[in-house]
């Protein structure tokens, strides 16, 4: 029988389309496997800010450090553990410790740095150094 292919063939995305529906039936698990933090970071001025999600994460739990324009973020996500008898149906959000270094397109003033926690949103505010700021350069008449 030429020309007639079996109904299979002619679904391209089948084996996607099976693969997307067990995931969805929390057969399969998937991302996220790591802790680590989504980042926003966007200039103001001539400063930095950034805005770290880690709900979950205590303000204790959170480590901050600035060298020049690098910036380390660390922490540590812990899930409550199931009282017995209870059995996961599914776990979707990661936990454990994650570290987070960027390269900051400046170098900041460590000691002006501020950040606050409100709602598992960690912002920072980072202050470009006074060394890194543009000057303006007077010219003189000779």
């Amino acid at each position: 029988m030429y020309g007639i292919r079996h109904p299979r063939q002619r679904q391209p995305f089948g084996p996607l389309e099976r693969l997307q529906a067990e995931f969805e039936r929390g057969g399969l698990h998937s991302l996220p496997t790591s802790a680590a933090p989504t980042l926003e970071v966007w200039s103001e001025g001539d400063d930095l800010r950034l805005r770290a999600l880690i709900p979950g994460v205590a303000p204790d739990d959170i480590e901050i450090s600035v060298q020049g324009d690098v910036l380390t973020l660390g922490g540590g996500v812990r899930d409550a553990e199931p009282r017995a008898g209870d059995r996961w149906l599914r776990r979707e959000r990661a936990n454990g410790s994650f570290t987070r270094t960027l390269q900051l397109p400046f170098a900041i003033d460590a000691d002006g740095v501020k950040a606050r926690l409100a709602n598992g949103v960690l912002e920072l505010e980072l202050p470009r150094s006074a060394a890194e700021k543009p000057r303006r350069i007077p010219v003189q008449h000779s």
